[in-house]
Formats: C-alpha cells, sequence, structure tokens
C-alpha cells in the first residue's frame, strides 16, 4: 500500500504543479470572476449609457415632431431631442453635437418611413426602436384620421394571446409547474455542464493517455513493474490524474461560491425570479454525479488506450476512438436538446459514454422520469467496473507488448492472460 501511495502522490504532485493546470485554473477562475460581474463589465464599456442621447430629427411637420417627441420620451426619458433641418441635422452631426438624426417622411396614405443617419455603424437595437416608436405614431394618426375613439384603437391594437399547457404536469392550482425561468435556467444549466464536461474530461483524458504512453516507450514501465505491482501502478495513475481533476473542480466550487457572496449574486437572482424548483435540484444532482462518472470512465479508458500504444508519436492515433466517442456523445446531447423526445435520444441516454451528456439533456424536462436518469447512473457504474477489471488484466502483459495496432495489442495481452 505505501508503494500505491507513493506513485499516487508523485503522480498527483506533479500534475497539480505544471504550468497548464495552473494557468487553467486561473483562466477559469477569472471567467467565473468576470460572469458573476457581467453587468459591471457591460457598464464599464457603455459609460455613456446614463448620459442622455442627443438625436434630431428633421420634418417639415411640427405636429409630427411633437407627437415623435412625446411618444420617444415616454418610452426612454434619456432621449433628447431636437427639432432641426436636414442641414443643421448635418452639421450638428459633424460636430458631435447629436449622436444621430432621424429623417421621417409621411406620404399621403400617412404612412411613416424614418431614415436614421449616423456617422459610424446605426444599431439594429436603434432601427427596431424607431420602427416601433414610428409604428405606434402612424396609428396613432390613422385611427385620429377615422375618427377613432381611444378604446376602439386599444382594441384594434390588442394581439391575440397564446400560451402552452402540459398534460400530466400539473400542480395543485392546475397551473404547469415549469414555467419560462425554469425552462430557462434549466438549458443553460445543461449547455454549461455539458460544455465545461467536454473540455475537462478530454484534457485529462489525453493527460492520463499521454502518461501512460511515455512510461511504455520509454521503457520505464519495465523497470517499475520490477518493484511495484502492475495492477497497483496502473491505479495509482489513474486515481491520481482522477484525484487532479477533482480538486480543479473544487477549486472552481470554492470560486463560484466566493463569487455568490462577495458580489451579491443572490441579488441578481432574485431580480431574475430565480428559484430552486425540484426540477432544478434534480438535474444538478444528477449533473454532478455524471461530470464524475464521465471522468472516472474516460480516464480509465484513455489509460487503456495509451497503455496500448507502441511509439509515442502514434498516441494521437490510439486516442482517436475515444475523441470520435465523446464527440459523438456531445454532438449527440446538442441534438437531444432540441428533440429531447426524440427516439435516437432516449436510446442513447442508456449508451455508455453517452449517458453523461445526453441523461442530463433529457433531465432537463420534468415529464422525463427520475428512474430514466437513476438506470443510466446504475449503467455507467457497471462500465466503470468493467473499465476498471480491463485496465488490470492487460495491464501488466500491454506494457510489455510492441505489436503494431491496438487491435492486435489487444489480442496479445489477452493471450498472454490465458496462457498465465
Amino acid at each position: 500500500m505505501s508503494k500505491f501511495w507513493a506513485t499516487f502522490r508523485l503522480t498527483y504532485l506533479k500534475k497539480v504543479k505544471t504550468k497548464s493546470f495552473l494557468i487553467t485554473t486561473l483562466l477559469m477562475i477569472l471567467l467565473i470572476v468576470g460572469m458573476a460581474n457581467i453587468d459591471k463589465i457591460v457598464d464599464l464599456f457603455n459609460g455613456d449609457d446614463d448620459d442622455s442621447h442627443q438625436v434630431a430629427i428633421v420634418t417639415k411637420n411640427d405636429t409630427l415632431y411633437d407627437t415623435i417627441k412625446a411618444q420617444g420620451q415616454a418610452i426612454d426619458k434619456k432621449v433628447k431631442y431636437q427639432h432641426l433641418s436636414k442641414e443643421q441635422a448635418e452639421q450638428a452631426l459633424k460636430k458631435d453635437k447629436v449622436d444621430y438624426f432621424v429623417e421621417v417622411t409621411q406620404n399621403q396614405q400617412q404612412q411613416l418611413k424614418g431614415t436614421l443617419v449616423d456617422n459610424k455603424h446605426v444599431s439594429d437595437k436603434d432601427k427596431m426602436a424607431w420602427q416601433t416608436l414610428l409604428s405606434q405614431v402612424q396609428k396613432g394618426m390613422i385611427a385620429q384620421s377615422l375618427d377613432l375613439s381611444p378604446t376602439e384603437l386599444q382594441q384594434l391594437q390588442a394581439e391575440s394571446q397564446v400560451t402552452d399547457k402540459l398534460i400530466g404536469n400539473k400542480n395543485k392550482d392546475g397551473d404547469s409547474d415549469e414555467s419560462e425561468m425554469e425552462d430557462f435556467l434549466a438549458n443553460i444549466m445543461v449547455s454549461a455542464v455539458n460544455v465545461i464536461m467536454f473540455f475537462i474530461v478530454i484534457n485529462y483524458a489525453n493527460q492520463v493517455a499521454m502518461e501512460v504512453a511515455t512510461e511504455k516507450t520509454s521503457r520505464v514501465s519495465e523497470m517499475i513493474i520490477t518493484s511495484v505491482k502492475p495492477v497497483t501502478h496502473i491505479a495509482s495513475k489513474v486515481l491520481s490524474v482522477i484525484a487532479v481533476a477533482f480538486t480543479q473542480l473544487v477549486i472552481l466550487g470554492v470560486a463560484i461560491i466566493a463569487s455568490f457572496y462577495v458580489f451579491d449574486l443572490h441579488q441578481k437572482l432574485e431580480q431574475i425570479d430565480f428559484e430552486w424548483t425540484p426540477l432544478l435540484m434534480r438535474l444538478l444532482i444528477f449533473s454532478l454525479v455524471f461530470f464524475v462518472l464521465s471522468i472516472v470512465a474516460y480516464i480509465i479508458l484513455a489509460a487503456i488506450l495509451g497503455n496500448m500504444t507502441t511509439r509515442i508519436e502514434d498516441i494521437s492515433q490510439s486516442i482517436m476512438p475515444m475523441t470520435i466517442l465523446m464527440l459523438a456523445a456531445f454532438y449527440c446531447s446538442i441534438f437531444g436538446a432540441a428533440n429531447p423526445d426524440h427516439i435516437i435520444v432516449r436510446v442513447m441516454s442508456y449508451v455508455p459514454f453517452f449517458s453523461p451528456f445526453v441523461t442530463v439533456t433529457r433531465l432537463s424536462l420534468e415529464s422525463t422520469p427520475t428512474m430514466e436518469g437513476v438506470i443510466a447512473v446504475i449503467i455507467h457504474i457497471v462500465l466503470i467496473f468493467v473499465l476498471a477489471w480491463l485496465a488490470a488484466k492487460t495491464y501488466k502483459n500491454a506494457v510489455l507488448t510492441f505489436e503494431k495496432g491496438i487491435v492486435a495489442s489487444f489480442k496479445r495481452a489477452f493471450q498472454k492472460e490465458r496462457h498465465n
């Protein structure tokens, strides 16, 4: 046992002291802090948003100008309007006395047309805002010409309402438990978990594959197994890399919790009506469970593939099946986000290596039974035990096997195991 801990400690300390670990961890912490202060960062780059905007309106109709000004100030009090001629507006724009000007014209059918003029790019936000503003003014003018009362105008502008309803998922009041905000937060959580899980898993899986392949191709493993049991050595290598991955996750978790309290994130969550509903709690628990299972499973698989490598130059080809498997699982989760009840998505949620990504996506729907997640977890735990058994059985013989090709290496390793 002392040899196991010696190898474990040596590999663990070497990994956590590497520049890649320190830099990536620091960058992730900075990303977390930045996301916690995204509103302050936006305000920093838009520092003049608190100041009033100067907008010139070019029109020959004084009544139309007064109507647009009154309607515009009712929408946004920060905007200051000026009634100028086209020549005056162009001069004011050149001298930066106005942010931009709008030339408003009216045809015989009382339809308004606005042209935004600026010395730089006009944002889509401003164009949409002016389209809405002029549409409201135009409707009012047409209603006035038709001698419609304010009540008749309001009825004319009233929009039809379309709502959705889920059958079989009602609370005691008869309303759907899954609100729009809950659905939005669930989708955000699923996307974040899948992306983070993909990058962390592929990073540490590549590390353990490279570690094992380097020791084998440099013949260091041949000397190690003379003093340390092969099973002990491979177990210490795999568990040390898993411990490094969890260390990074713990550091990031502490950064998230610290940001939550230091930057008053709870107040911002209250503003968006955030609440830990049963659906979100279930999704969070299963996300953490699948996060752990995916890290363990893929790292063990990477260790097996790395041990089957005969030359360090072939390590990319050796781990290519694992990379393709992860990409397929990741893209299947993206497809599942748009089609969570598709038969392919439902089947893939039970397939080993796919379930950590796909099942989390499925569980974002309240209609998905919790038992589906439990079954997928059990299947993945069984997979981990099978992979651990396979790694222990093949490591001793494969570390001394130098046949070209993974299939040949597997065959040779199991042949030796039977002869023993």
